[in-house]
């Protein structure tokens, strides 16, 4: 093995690698400040939300009052006794005949919807353009003719 006979200058001490704390610090403190803000900033929202859905909450609740109100309302108007009592101060009286009429000729198509479906015939009903229904020929089909 060999060894190096070499003297070492130790007579100047070499600086340590200082870690400069004012940096560091300036980072942390910044650091901080922009985490307190992000949770200020968050807080607000959450705050204002809340308040908004509570508000649309109590908006909910008004007009659901409101909406029983009306049907209340609407449930007073339509009894049978009040209608008849409006009929007779009106002068009305009830029909002494009936007349029905049928009509056999399809729907127009150009109502777009604007005939109330309680208007339309039924499909099971409804009467072919010849004036015959649906059922009579599937059993002229049938072989027991």
């Amino acid at each position: 093995m060999a060894v190096l006979n070499r003297t070492l200058d130790r007579s100047e001490p070499r600086p340590a690698p200082s870690l400069r704390l004012a940096p560091v610090l300036l980072v942390a403190g910044l650091a901080l400040v922009v985490i307190a803000l992000l949770q200020i900033v968050q807080t607000s929202e959450a705050t204002t939300t809340s308040f908004s859905i509570q508000t649309l909450k109590q908006d909910k609740l008004e007009l659901e009052s409101t909406v029983r109100g009306l049907e209340a309302e609407v449930g007073r108007l339509s009894s049978i006794e009040r209608v008849e009592r409006e009929a007779a101060r009106l002068g009305l009286q009830p029909a002494t005949s009936r007349m029905t009429v049928n009509v056999n000729v399809p729907l127009p198509a150009t109502t777009g919807g604007a005939l109330p479906s309680r208007f339309a015939p039924d499909e099971a009903n409804e009467i072919e353009a010849d004036g015959s229904p649906w059922w009579r020929e599937l059993l002229e089909a049938l072989p027991f003719n």
